[in-house]
């Protein structure tokens, strides 16, 4: 094999067609035209029935395209935006490593259901108490969302906040309910218990509406009463959801 001929799947190349994700969370297609040695990226700013995407020097904007491995996110800086005649093009850099979305493991199922996330905060450990049995973390309730979807082995949320990659939360899912907007804005936490997991953020990208994310987590550390509960909890649902769609069939 021609080792020159062998592409990094990660990197965009000249002639990739990619989807634009801007701050505010639309989306457009456009197409990336050269690449410099500098490392800026120069693609047509995209139009839409003959209006300009609204982007300008400085924004932040991501860059989605596909490779037969999956699907990879690019977050990119618009540094500068040229005018050739009547088109429009925008110079970028990438700002971060590129993220690549994992082939699904498993069927993942769309429904709605109250997730409260919260945040992992490990306790001081300067002056150990020999006699404090409790546990060397405590959570604080970070925000009240719905879910968007789930699989037995992560889910898909919509979030209000931006969730570094890699960083673990833990979920207390609500499944026979969907959260109220009052509870939701004034973050007041139901203590009844849900099912409770830890789940690492893999996405986190801008949504359809402003200062809102797409955020995707990973369940890890889960026994196996906790995978066999979610499990029959997906397939129980997704039953529901055929019948019902078959009695609106007819």
């Amino acid at each position: 094999m021609d080792i020159n001929h062998v592409i990094n799947e990660e990197m965009i190349i000249i002639g990739d067609k990619v989807d634009v994700v801007s701050h505010a969370g639309e989306v457009f297609r456009t197409m990336i035209e050269d690449k410099l040695e500098s490392g800026l990226f120069l693609a047509g700013v995209p139009n839409r029935k003959g209006v300009f995407m609204h982007v300008d020097q400085d924004d932040d904007l991501y860059l989605v395209f596909y490779r037969e491995t999956g699907r990879y996110i690019a977050h990119m800086k618009v540094v500068a935006i040229e005018k050739r005649g009547a088109i429009r093009y925008m110079w970028l850099v990438q700002k971060a490593e590129v993220q690549r979305n994992q082939r699904r493991e498993a069927f993942r199922l769309q429904v709605s259901f109250e997730v409260q996330v919260y945040e992992i905060i490990e306790k001081s450990k300067q002056e150990p108490d020999p006699d404090d049995e409790t546990s060397e973390e405590e959570v604080v309730p970070l925000e009240i969302i719905n879910s968007r979807d789930i699989s037995v082995t992560g889910i898909s949320i919509i979030t209000k906040k931006k969730y570094m990659l890699e960083e673990n939360y833990q979920l207390n899912m609500h499944f026979n309910k969907a959260v109220s907007h009052i509870r939701q804005k004034q973050l007041i936490v139901d203590k009844t218990p849900g099912l409770q997991l830890t789940a690492t953020v893999k996405r986190c990208i801008p949504w359809r509406t402003a200062n809102t994310f797409n955020t995707g987590m990973k369940f890890y550390g889960m026994t196996d009463s906790m995978s066999d509960g979610l499990a029959r909890y997906v397939l129980a649902e997704q039953q529901r959801q055929l019948k019902k769609r078959n009695m609106l069939d007819y």
